[in-house]
């Protein structure tokens, strides 16, 4: 009879030990939101994630788990409490990555987040994950390089300047060739120089493609850009600015010149 009490006794403390699971925090009731990333090609930046908890339990250790092809380099985790009467409690989670280049991001990526919510049969807590897309643009690497005035369209290979005093129905000459800084190859007719004239009483904009390919550490050719000045133009002077642009408008570098126009 004692060796059956002593078994009945150890049963019901085992019994009473047992861990009972519990059910982890849905995907579904994480929310997220982070705002689009534009980043040059291998270039780290930073993200703020925002994430959202809409169950009645909390959720722990929330963090960013992958990002590819970007590269995850850093980031917190964070905890997020449960609901409350009032709403949905959230908190601003912090990561850095490092851009792909710039040929094999796509416009949409897929961020992962992983968190701990519930626990298993074992008491040990439960990993999920929420996926979510995240827009995202990938920029070649390129930079103006000897962006300035010379004195004429044959003198484009000569220091430039970067402020130019002219007269009124002359014509303002301006010098400038891309490096590509970055590690993939920018393909010929990809990049465009936008000359923006401020004062367009003064003159007009002008546009031209860079026509040459340009692999890592390449440069196109040095170009020669000749603005009009208006034989009526108001004497003074204007920030002329020099963009350079991918197909789709992004802007990779700028420069800013000044005209001056004298009586």
């Amino acid at each position: 009879m004692k060796k059956i009490a002593a078994f009945l006794i150890m049963s019901a403390i085992l019994i009473s030990g047992c861990v009972s699971t519990i059910n982890p925090v849905s995907p579904d009731d994480v929310i997220v939101s982070v705002a689009p990333v534009t980043v040059k090609e291998f270039k780290e930046t930073d993200l703020s994630v925002r994430v959202s908890n809409n169950a009645t339990e909390a959720i722990d250790s929330v963090k960013v788990a992958s990002m590819e092809p970007f590269s995850v380099l850093s980031g917190g985790n964070v905890n997020v409490p449960p609901k409350t009467k009032d709403g949905t409690s959230s908190v601003t989670l912090s990561a850095k990555v490092q851009a792909p280049g710039f040929k094999t991001a796509g416009n949409t990526t897929t961020m992962t987040l992983s968190y701990t919510s519930g626990k298993d049969d074992k008491g040990a807590p439960v990993v999920k994950t929420k996926a979510i897309p995240v827009q995202t643009t990938v920029l070649p690497d390129a930079k103006l390089q000897f962006v300035g005035f010379v004195k004429g369209i044959q003198n484009i290979t000569e220091a430039e300047v970067t402020t130019w005093t002219i007269g009124k129905g002359e014509n303002a000459t301006i010098t400038l060739s891309v490096k590509n800084e970055g590690q993939t190859t920018i393909d010929e007719n990809s990049l465009k120089v936008f000359i923006d004239v401020a004062e367009k009483r003064i003159g007009t904009n002008k546009t031209i493609t860079i026509t040459e390919a340009m692999a890592r550490g390449g440069t196109s050719y040095t170009r020669g850009v000749e603005l009009p000045i208006r034989k009526d133009a108001p004497n003074g002077e204007t920030d002329v600015n020099v963009k350079l642009l991918d197909n789709e408008g992004h802007e990779l570098d700028s420069k800013t010149l000044t005209l001056k126009v004298k009586l």
